[in-house]
Order: C-alpha cells, then sequence, then structure tokens
C-alpha cells in the first residue's frame, strides 16, 4: 500500500512538471505580439489625449479668465438683486409656491 501511495505523489509530481509551460506555438507567439501591439497603442492614445487637453486648457486660458470674470460679474448682480427689497419678496413668493406645490402633490 506504501508503494502505491509513493507512485501517486510521483505522478501527481510529475503531471505538475509536465503542464507548467505552453508550448511556444506560432499561435501563441503572434496572439501575445498582438495584445502587446494593441496595449502599446492604446497608452500612445491615452498619453496623446491627455497632452492634447493639456494644450488645449493652455491655449483657452485667456477665453477662461475672461468667462470667469463675467461670471463674477453675473454672480454678484443676482447677490445683490436677491437681498434687495424686490429681490427678497420676489424669492418668498417662489418658496411659498414650491411649499404650497409640494403639499398639494403629497396628498
Amino acid at each position: 500500500m506504501s508503494e502505491d501511495n509513493g507512485f501517486d505523489v510521483r505522478l501527481a509530481a510529475r503531471f505538475e512538471q509536465e503542464h507548467r509551460h505552453v508550448p511556444a506555438d506560432a499561435f501563441v507567439a503572434t496572439a501575445m505580439k498582438r495584445i502587446l501591439a494593441a496595449r502599446r497603442h492604446r497608452d500612445v492614445l491615452r498619453i496623446s489625449f491627455r497632452a492634447a487637453t493639456l494644450v488645449a486648457i493652455v491655449a483657452a486660458s485667456p477665453w477662461l479668465i475672461a468667462g470667469v470674470a463675467h461670471l463674477n460679474e453675473a454672480v454678484e448682480f443676482s447677490l445683490t438683486w436677491a437681498t434687495g427689497l424686490h429681490g427678497a419678496w420676489a424669492l418668498g413668493a417662489l418658496a411659498a409656491v414650491w411649499v404650497v406645490a409640494t403639499h398639494l402633490r403629497r396628498r
């Protein structure tokens, strides 16, 4: 019985040794070359896209800065309007309409 167990262990070890490596096949080599080429292509595209985005942001920065200044003026105007007497009444009316509408919708 102990001889059979030793044989099984040797057979299992031999089976593991035989199946550890994939034989060098032309199909496997071609597939690996294609996979590596696709990965390189993807990496080049990703880096190119990031560089193009950075260049576009740098090129558009004068317009972005002017747009932010204009947006800042618009926000300042709306805040001064909202804090005025007429703005406060308008915002209060909108809040009251919203409360009534949500109350009626829940019924």
